[in-house]
């Protein structure tokens, strides 16, 4: 199998000749840049540049599948959010939240044509163009209730989920009508598979209850509108609310470090496929072998596809996630 047909059997739960090992969260390492001259932030509104320090993930460090969106600031940039595009070694950060009325809120007919937004649309159809079969091509947009508080503000948010909540569930619901726009154009530009970061609904953000109630029907609209298969990312220990899951329609789910992977393969047995774990502060700070052992203890628990359990910091050695792609390689 190639590293394509590897990663999209392994999506689907089929059989595969040996487990892939992909990214979905936000991947780029100084090293990658000093190795291909492409380097932050000026990459983000470079396709050419982008598609190639993308591959550099499959080239150097033997990912078989591989997000050709660094981040996840194209959505709220194309929408008027103010953002420090960062530097060589920081991802960027957002700087203002243009939602604060319910009017503000809206989703424009020219989205796609907005630039941050064509920037990606380009990239993507690049990586498709030059990459097809030598890796999977995986695109990536927020989750509606992380685009929420980058658009109206955290604090903001969380008080108006106590004081205004037909308000933040109106600007969750503009948010995923924007992004399935935008993911369905990744799927027309070439991607094989879309990743919502939806790292915003953690552990520490919604109860299992509040999950339920506000959340979940807007990921089961959004998941249904989407035309290709869906890999969700949510940050932390979500195991009471991982039942839930399994009525989202996910095809899969990138799971945190924070959940120990036999708990998670058991949720998830039968209802979709699971990638994971590796702690990425260990990929930042720890030695090769806490990597191949973490990537060991994956295998045996029948993780389907073995990824960074979330973003991984720019200053990550590379050494570190090659020995993830090591590791299955001898296993």
């Amino acid at each position: 199998m190639n590293s394509q047909e590897r990663f999209l059997a392994a999506l689907k739960g089929q059989p595969v000749d040996r487990p892939p090992v992909a990214h979905v969260s936000a991947l780029t390492t100084v090293e990658l840049q000093e190795t291909t001259g492409c380097f932050m932030p000026a990459v983000h509104a470079d396709p050419e540049q982008l598609a190639t320090l993308g591959f550099a993930n499959h080239e150097v460090l033997g990912f078989d599948a591989v997000s050709f969106i660094i981040n996840y600031f194209s959505e709220p940039t194309a929408l008027g959010a103010a953002i420090d595009y960062g530097a060589k070694d920081v991802l960027p950060v957002y700087k203002s939240h243009p939602w604060q009325n319910a009017e503000d809120a809206s989703c424009p007919a020219d989205i796609l044509d907005r630039a941050p937004i064509q920037t990606y649309l380009k990239t993507l159809a690049i990586a498709k163009r030059k990459y097809a079969g030598r890796c999977a091509v995986l695109g990536k947009i927020m989750g509606p209730f992380s685009m929420a508080p980058v658009m109206h503000g955290l604090e903001n948010l969380m008080m108006g989920m106590i004081d205004d909540q037909p308000k933040m569930k109106h600007f969750a619901e503009t948010a995923a009508d924007v992004l399935v726009k935008c993911a369905n154009a990744q799927f027309e530009a070439g991607a094989d598979a879309i990743a919502i970061g939806e790292g915003g609904a953690g552990a520490n953000m919604l109860s299992p209850e509040m999950y339920e109630s506000f959340l979940m029907p807007i990921h089961q609209r959004m998941i249904r509108a989407i035309h290709g298969p869906a890999v969700m990312h949510i940050c932390g220990d979500i195991t009471p609310r991982l039942a839930s899951m399994a009525k989202i329609g996910l095809t899969c789910f990138n799971f945190d470090w924070a959940i120990t992977p036999t708990v998670m393969k058991k949720a998830s047995a039968g209802k979709f496929t699971i990638m994971g774990n590796v702690n990425t502060t260990d990929l930042a700070m720890g030695k090769p072998e806490q990597i191949a052992q973490q990537v060991r203890e994956c295998l045996a628990a029948g993780v389907d596809i073995i990824s960074p359990g979330c973003a991984v910091s720019p200053k990550c050695p590379n050494a570190n996630l090659r020995a993830m792609a090591e590791a299955v390689a001898k296993a």
